[in-house]
């Protein structure tokens, strides 16, 4: 879910018997999704608590904070902007990975020392990779033209954005995220630029850019670059989909290559989420979309055109992406399906009611992350020097995935241990499997614990024998 506000309310309450869930009765009342509950300091009559709280907007705010008005013995002392908290000062920096404890370090990295180093990239470029960070340096770019929940915005507002994505890149895959926010007016010149900066990264993850510019800038630049591509808007939504009904339909005690699958939304995270399904499954996918576009190209790619009425009535599964809330109506659910209504920040259809009207299985896009993919797959493509991401390495991306999914989870969050280093050497195996690795690599280092020494930056990269 990507709720409209954020917000910490610092509150002291009376310690009694069962104080705590009133409080959080009060928070859902309200319909506040509530987060994180820290205790900041217990005395003897009173205790004071820090409750994180998903809401729609500063009037849904104001609703909670009216909804604990009446409650006896609390106080709200402060409501803390969270968001605003941490994204003072940005959220990346560079770091020097020499010590320059004396003079000899500086002679060596500057001059005369770099001119040594800069020759031999000169004699032979593919030695980029060995003295530069280019290997683990990832540009994350955006035009800010499809900023979710804000659409078009200056190039400069998507620096907040494209920093996430670079924060998560070095804390979750001890890579280095370049962030790019281009001041692109055309296609061609986001393109040509990227091509021109090329030389400076290993990998592209494109972000936050509006379709149709995003899928066709991601495809010419594969086109263009032997690099990996990553399309946020198409990839990650891509790679978690499949994961998710992967496990989904475990769930219900059914099998995967047995079941329809309809997809109600074919933009550019649904008609991804289709295309990976029908790559992976072998059958044609029920689609539906407003835009005929979407469904020729749906069709093109293996599916059949469909209707809400069709897959609702003759899918076992049904997955949905149409930002349209309240699309789905209980009397519409067939016994017995599965119920994936994805869209953000509401969802077609209520999970709740979905399984008062007989679904088996029923979930929305609270239950899952992206940010569970990308750092992995990114890893997993650069430790091999991969010329493109295709299809088989985000398959595997999805396998691995589900696979590493704990307890009655669809997906594993991006915090569960572990996680990222099982998919980057998941899809580092299918890109050499796939014989799109540009180094050779002994399959026994394809294992998740070299690839979290890699996070942890104690192996060079690409990886070597």
């Amino acid at each position: 879910m990507s709720p409209g506000l954020v917000r910490t309310l610092r509150i002291r309450s009376k310690r009694r018997p069962g104080g705590l869930g009133t409080l959080a009765s009060a928070f859902g009342d309200a319909g506040a999704s509530l987060g994180e509950i820290q205790t900041i300091r217990i005395g003897h009559n009173t205790t004071l608590r820090d409750f994180q709280l998903l809401l729609d907007d500063e009037d849904h705010l104001a609703a909670v904070l009216d909804a604990i008005k009446p409650l006896e013995g609390c106080e709200v002392v402060e409501v803390i902007d969270t968001v605003e908290r941490l994204h003072r000062g940005g959220k990346i920096r560079m770091r020097s990975r020499v010590a320059f404890s004396g003079v000899s370090d500086l002679s060596a990295a500057t001059l005369p020392g770099m001119k040594q180093v800069a020759q031999a990239v000169a004699d032979d470029p593919s030695r980029v990779t060995l003295y530069s960070a280019v290997a683990r340096t990832v540009a994350v770019v955006t035009d800010g033209s499809g900023v979710t929940g804000l659409n078009q915005v200056e190039p400069a507002a998507a620096l907040p954005v494209v920093e996430a994505k670079c924060a998560l890149l070095a804390h979750f895959a001890g890579l280095s995220g370049l962030p790019l926010c281009l001041d692109i007016d055309t296609e061609d010149r986001f393109v040509e630029t990227l091509v021109a900066l090329a030389p400076s990264y290993g990998a592209i993850v494109v972000e936050s850019v509006s379709a149709p510019r995003g899928p066709r800038v991601a495809q010419r630049l594969a086109e263009r670059l032997r690099i990996p591509i990553f399309h946020e808007g198409a990839d990650g939504p891509a790679i978690v989909g499949l994961a998710t009904i992967i496990n989904a339909v475990r769930f219900v005690g059914r099998s995967f290559g047995d079941v329809v699958i309809g997809q109600i939304g074919l933009g550019t995270a649904g008609g991804a989420i289709a295309r990976l399904v029908m790559k992976h499954q072998g059958k044609p996918v029920l689609g539906e979309d407003f835009h005929p576009g979407s469904v020729s190209r749906h069709v093109a790619q293996g599916g059949r055109a469909s209707s809400i009425e069709e897959i609702m009535s003759a899918c076992d599964v049904v997955v949905m992406n149409t930002g349209a809330p309240g699309l789905i109506k209980p009397s519409q659910v067939r016994e017995g399906q599965v119920i994936l209504a994805l869209s953000e920040p509401r969802p077609e259809i209520e999970p709740f009611d979905a399984l008062l009207a007989g679904a088996a299985f029923a979930a929305d896009g609270r239950a899952i992350s992206t940010a569970s993919a990308f750092p992995g797959v990114l890893l997993g493509s650069l430790a091999v020097q991969a010329s493109t991401i295709d299809d088989g390495m985000r398959i595997a991306a999805a396998l691995a995935m589900a696979g590493l999914a704990e307890g009655h989870d669809l997906v594993p969050g991006p915090l569960q241990p572990g996680i990222h280093a099982e998919i980057a050497a998941a899809v580092a195996r299918a890109a050499v499997q796939r014989g799109v690795a540009r180094v050779v690599v002994d399959n026994a280092l394809l294992v998740a614990a070299v690839f979290q020494e890699l996070i942890a930056d104690e192996r060079l990269l690409p990886l070597r024998d």
